[in-house]
């Protein structure tokens, strides 16, 4: 796969956690149907992501690529900075958590043409060797 270009992400304010789910399920699909399915998701992420990947598509088309020809590549969600913040508790006390921020990215790369010549046709023995079950099926009835 030929990486057409690379759009980047950093410091967003959404968990790593969260922002994997929404990743996770446009790897590997073309533009067109990421975006939809981008567009349906109920999740924080959704927005964050299709926002991201309508900016690697515009970059791509200043580059002479048609979002056709697209699909999505790489895409990456690692853990950013923390802002530690504590909560007050019960007598007197107070707990720390972590507000988590996310670096995303997401690489573009130009769909590959399935060659329609080489198409994998069943040899010979394994015809044989599937006759010679059925047959064997029938025996032991």
């Amino acid at each position: 796969m030929n990486k057409v270009t690379t759009v980047s992400l950093r410091n967003q304010g959404i968990s790593p956690k969260k922002a994997r789910l929404v990743i996770n399920s446009i790897r590997g699909l073309s533009v067109s149907k990421a975006l939809v399915t981008l567009d349906l998701q109920d999740k924080k992420g959704s927005l964050i992501v299709l926002q991201l990947l309508k900016n690697a598509v515009d970059a791509a088309k200043a580059k002479d690529f048609k979002s056709d020809d697209l699909m999505v590549g790489e895409v990456i969600c690692q853990e950013g900075r923390k802002l530690k913040r504590s909560l007050v508790k019960a007598r007197g006390r107070s707990t720390q958590f972590k507000k988590r921020m996310s670096h995303l990215k997401i690489s573009l790369s130009k769909i590959e043409e399935a060659k329609t010549e080489e198409k994998v046709k069943p040899s010979e023995k394994s015809k044989n060797i599937i006759k010679d079950r059925k047959i064997a099926g029938k025996d032991k009835e």
